[in-house]
C-alpha cells in the first residue's frame, strides 16, 4: 500500500504525461491503418526499388519507403522537421494527395514520452520503473466490489484492465533495460546518415537481399529493411555507417507489443485502452487521497480564525448550539473556527484571540466521548494565555449536575488558562441562558451581536402510545440480561431518522432517560421502534425509565416523550459511503434503524454489522431479521461473537482484530463511516484497544501514532461512537 500510494501520489505528473502522451502515440497505428493501403503481395526488387527513389527522392530526403498494393510506393519526407507523407502511382509514377497521419505531430509526443522534451530519458526510465511497481501492487490490495463509489470504480476498472496495463508497462520497462530487443549493431550517432539508397544497395552487396517491402531510417543515422532473399523468405537487416546486419526482427516484439503496433489499428486501440485506463486510475486514486487528506483536516473555519468556538456534544445538542454561536459571531464581522473538541489539541488554544468552549453532561456527570481525549490531554499542558469561556448543558435532575463542563473549566484553569467569563450552566432548553450567554461573548470580543438566532432542530414534544412490546432475550437464561423491543405510534407522522433519540421521562423531576430510535419513518411515519434493557439496582428494583417502559406501561397507554434530533449518529447522507456498525449487547438498537433505512432508500454503500453478546441461544437479538437484510442484499456482511458460548467465547473487539486487515481497507480506500454503539465501560473500551491494535499489526504504526490516528479519524467524523454507561 505505502509503494503503491506514494509512488502514485510523488510522480502523479510525471506519470500523467507518459499516460498522455503514451495514450496519443497508441492513436498513430490506428491513423496509419486508417489511411493506408493494402501491403504488397510481392516485395519489389531491389534495382526498380533504387531506380524509383533516384527518380522520385532525387535530394534523397526520403526517411521511410513502403511498397502496397496496386503497385503504389508510400514515401515519408523529412525537411526543417515537418514530416510529409506522399503516396506514388508507380504505374503512372504521378504523386498522389499527401496524406495526413499527423506524423511530425506524433514525433514530438514520441520525443515527449521517451525523455520530456529535455533529453531526460534516465528519468522517464526510472518513471517506468516505478509505474510498473504502481501496477504490480494494485491487485494486491482489493478484490473488486460491485458498488457504485469512485474508490471501487478505481479497484473494477483496475482488475478489468489488468493485462492491458500490465502488458504496457511491463514492455515499457523491458525497452528501457534494453531486454527482448533484437541485437543491433553498434552505431555511433555522431557519424553521417545512411541514406535510403545507400542501405538497400549495401544490404543488396553485402547480404542477400535481392526485394523490398519497406524501409525506415531510425537513430538518425542506421536504416531498418524488410525485404525478401533470393529464395523468396522474408529478412530484415539493419543498416549503420559500418555495418550491414541481418537480424532476426525490428523493431522486435516488446517494442511492438509497447507501441501497439503488432496488430496495426486493433492494437493500437487496445494500447489507447490502456492510456485511459491508466489515466483514470492515477487521476481517481488520487482524487481520492485528496479528499481523504482534506477531510482529515477539515473544520469549518474562516481564513485567520481567531475565535475557536469547540464542543463537546453526546446526542448533538451542543454541536447545534456551538454552530449557533459561529453563526452569530460570523454575522458580527469576526473570523471565527468551529470544531468538536474531538479535532482539538489543547495546545492550540493560545493561538486564539477568545476560546469559546460548549459541553454537554451524559451520563452520571461524564464527558461526552468525543471531548474525553481533550479533556483527559489538558493536565499538563502550559496554556498561559488562552482565554477561555464555558456554556455547559445539562439537567438538574441528574445527580452530577454540568460535571463536565465544571471538570472542563477547573483543568483549563489548572492548565495556566484564563477565565474571561464565568461559568454558565443551563438546565434544559439553552435557548434562554445561551442568549445571555453570547450578550457577554459579545461584549468581551467587542462585537454587536445583535439580534440572536436560536438553532433549530431542537427537542420536539411528542405524545405516543405503546403499540407492541416483545421481549427479546430468553427469560429462561439467567445469563442473559431482559431486553425488550418496543413498538410506538403516533396521531400525526414523525419527523426522525434512525440513530435520533427518544427521551423519556418516569415522573415529574425525574432526568430523562434517552434511546436511541431503531426504526425508519420510511417504513411507516407513525411508528417508531426502541430496544431497552430493563436496568437492576443494587436492591434489585428496574430503573424507573426502563422499568416504566418494559414492564409497566401497558400496551395501548399513551406516554408524553421527547424526540430529540442526533444528527452525528445518522446513517451516512452520501448513499455510495459504506459503513460498519459495531454493537454489544442493546447496542444493536439504532442499527436495525440503518438496515431499515437502508432497504428503502436507493444505497449502494454496503453495509457491515459486528454484533457481540453473551449468548447466541439466549440473546442474538433481532437474528431472523438480520439474516433477511443478508439474504437480501441489505447487510453485506454479518460478524458476531458470542462470549459465554463455549464454541465461541470472542467479544467484539476479537471481530475487529480478526478482520482488521479489511476493516481498514474500508475505513482508509473505500471511505467508510465507523458507527459504534454500547456501553463506554466496555464496548468503548475494547473498540479503541482493538482498533489501535489493528493499526499497530496492519499499518506498523507506533501506538501512541495509532490512538493519534483514532483521534483523528474521530475529528472528521469518520468514527462515531455513541456510548454510554
Amino acid at each position: 500500500m505505502w509503494l503503491h500510494r506514494w509512488l502514485s501520489i510523488g510522480l502523479a505528473p510525471l506519470l500523467l504525461v507518459l499516460i498522455v502522451s503514451g495514450g496519443l502515440l497508441a492513436v498513430q497505428p490506428v491513423v496509419e491503418d486508417w489511411v493506408a493501403g493494402p501491403d504488397a503481395d510481392v516485395p519489389v526488387a531491389v534495382p526498380e526499388t533504387l531506380t524509383w527513389l533516384d527518380r522520385l527522392d532525387q535530394r534523397q530526403r526520403a526517411r521511410a519507403l513502403r511498397f502496397e498494393a496496386d503497385r503504389v510506393l508510400v514515401l515519408t519526407f523529412s525537411q526543417r522537421g515537418e514530416r510529409r507523407v506522399v503516396p506514388f502511382d508507380l504505374t503512372t509514377g504521378e504523386a498522389g494527395v499527401e496524406r495526413a497521419t499527423g506524423e511530425s505531430f506524433f514525433r514530438t509526443v514520441r520525443h515527449l514520452h521517451k525523455d520530456l522534451l529535455l533529453g531526460l530519458d534516465g528519468l522517464v526510465e526510472w518513471v517506468t520503473y516505478a509505474l510498473l511497481i504502481i501496477v504490480v501492487t494494485g491487485p494486491w490490495l482489493a478484490w473488486p466490489r460491485l458498488r457504485n463509489t469512485l474508490s471501487d470504480w478505481h479497484t473494477g476498472l483496475g482488475w478489468l484492465t489488468l493485462p492491458l496495463i500490465f502488458l504496457v508497462t511491463a514492455t515499457g520497462a523491458l525497452l528501457a533495460l534494453q531486454w527482448g530487443t533484437p541485437a543491433l549493431p553498434e552505431f555511433d550517432r555522431d557519424q553521417p546518415q545512411v541514406t535510403l539508397p545507400a542501405a538497400i544497395a549495401r544490404a543488396a552487396q553485402q547480404g542477400d537481399l535481392v526485394a523490398v517491402y519497406e524501409a525506415e531510417r531510425f537513430a538518425q543515422v542506421s536504416v531498418a529493411l524488410q525485404g525478401a532473399d533470393a529464395t523468396g523468405n522474408r529478412v530484415t537487416y539493419v543498416v549503420t555507417p559500418g555495418e550491414v546486419a541481418r537480424v532476426t526482427a525490428y523493431p522486435g516484439l516488446v517494442q511492438s507489443l509497447h507501441q501497439g503496433t503488432w496488430a496495426g489499428a486493433i492494437s493500437g486501440a487496445l494500447n489507447g485502452i490502456a492510456a485511459l485506463a491508466l489515466g483514470f486510475l492515477l487521476l481517481s486514486g488520487t482524487w481520492v487521497w485528496l479528499r481523504r487528506q482534506w477531510q482529515a483536516r477539515r473544520r469549518e473555519g474562516d481564513p485567520a480564525a481567531d475565535i475557536l468556538v469547540a464542543y463537546g456534544s453526546q446526542t448533538g445538542t451542543a454541536a447545534r448550539w456551538a454552530r449557533a454561536t459561529a453563526k452569530a459571531l460570523r454575522d458580527g464581522g469576526e473570523r471565527v473556527l468551529e470544531a468538536s473538541l474531538a479535532g482539538v489539541r489543547p495546545e492550540e488554544l493560545p493561538g486564539f484571540r477568545q476560546v469559546l468552549l460548549i459541553i454537554s453532561t451524559t451520563g452520571d456527570g461524564e464527558v461526552p466521548d468525543a471531548a474525553r481525549r481533550f479533556v483527559d490531554a489538558l493536565p499538563g499542558s502550559r496554556l498561559s494565555g488562552a482565554r477561555f469561556a464555558v456554556l455547559a448543558l445539562g439537567d438538574s435532575s441528574y445527580r452530577q449536575f454540568c460535571a463536565a463542563g465544571e471538570r472542563l473549566r477547573q483543568r483549563l484553569l489548572t492548565s495556566g488558562a484564563e477565565e474571561v467569563l464565568p461559568l454558565v450552566k443551563v438546565d434544559g432548553d439553552p435557548a434562554g441562558p445561551w442568549r445571555g450567554w453570547m450578550d457577554r461573548v459579545g461584549r468581551a470580543v467587542g462585537t454587536d451581536l445583535g439580534e440572536l438566532e436560536a438553532p433549530d432542530g431542537g427537542d420536539q414534544p411528542v405524545r405516543l402510545t405503546l403499540a407492541q412490546r416483545q421481549q427479546l432475550n430468553d427469560p429462561a437464561d439467567p445469563d442473559t440480561n431482559e431486553v425488550w423491543s418496543l413498538v410506538f405510534e403516533c396521531a400525526e407522522p414523525l419527523d426522525y431518522r434512525p440513530g435520533d433519540l427518544l427521551l423519556v421521562r418516569p415522573a415529574p423531576g425525574a432526568p430523562a432517560r434517552p434511546y436511541s430510535i431503531g426504526s425508519t419513518p420510511l417504513t411507516d411515519p407513525r411508528r417508531l421502534m426502541l430496544t431497552v434493557a430493563v436496568v437492576t439496582r443494587d436492591d434489585g428494583t428496574p430503573g424507573e425509565a426502563s422499568g416504566l417502559l418494559c414492564r409497566q406501561l401497558p400496551v395501548g397507554t399513551p406516554l408524553d416523550m421527547t424526540l430529540r434530533r442526533h444528527p452525528h449518529f445518522h446513517p451516512p447522507e452520501s448513499p455510495d459511503r459504506p459503513m460498519i456498525m459495531v454493537a454489544a449487547g442493546c447496542g444493536i438498537a439504532p442499527f436495525m434503524g440503518f438496515l431499515a433505512e437502508q432497504a428503502h432508500r436507493p444505497r449502494t454503500g454496503p453495509a457491515w454489522l459486528l454484533f457481540g453478546n453473551r449468548k447466541r441461544a439466549g440473546d442474538f437479538f433481532y437474528r431472523e431479521r438480520l439474516q433477511r437484510c443478508l439474504e437480501e442484499g441489505h447487510l453485506y456482511r454479518l460478524d458476531t461473537a458470542f462470549s459465554r458460548d463455549a464454541d465461541d467465547g470472542r467479544y467484539v473487539s476479537d471481530c475487529i482484530r480478526e478482520a482488521g486487515a479489511e476493516l481498514l481497507d474500508w475505513l482508509e480506500r473505500r471511505d467508510a463511516l465507523l458507527y459504534a454503539c454500547g456501553k463506554a465501560s466496555t464496548l468503548g473500551r475494547g473498540l479503541r484497544e482493538a482498533l489501535t491494535g489493528v493499526l499497530v499489526e496492519q499499518r506498523g504504526l507506533a501506538p501512541p501514532e495509532a490512538r493519534e490516528r483514532l483521534r483523528q479519524w474521530e475529528a472528521e467524523g469518520r468514527l462515531r461512537l455513541d456510548l454510554i454507561d
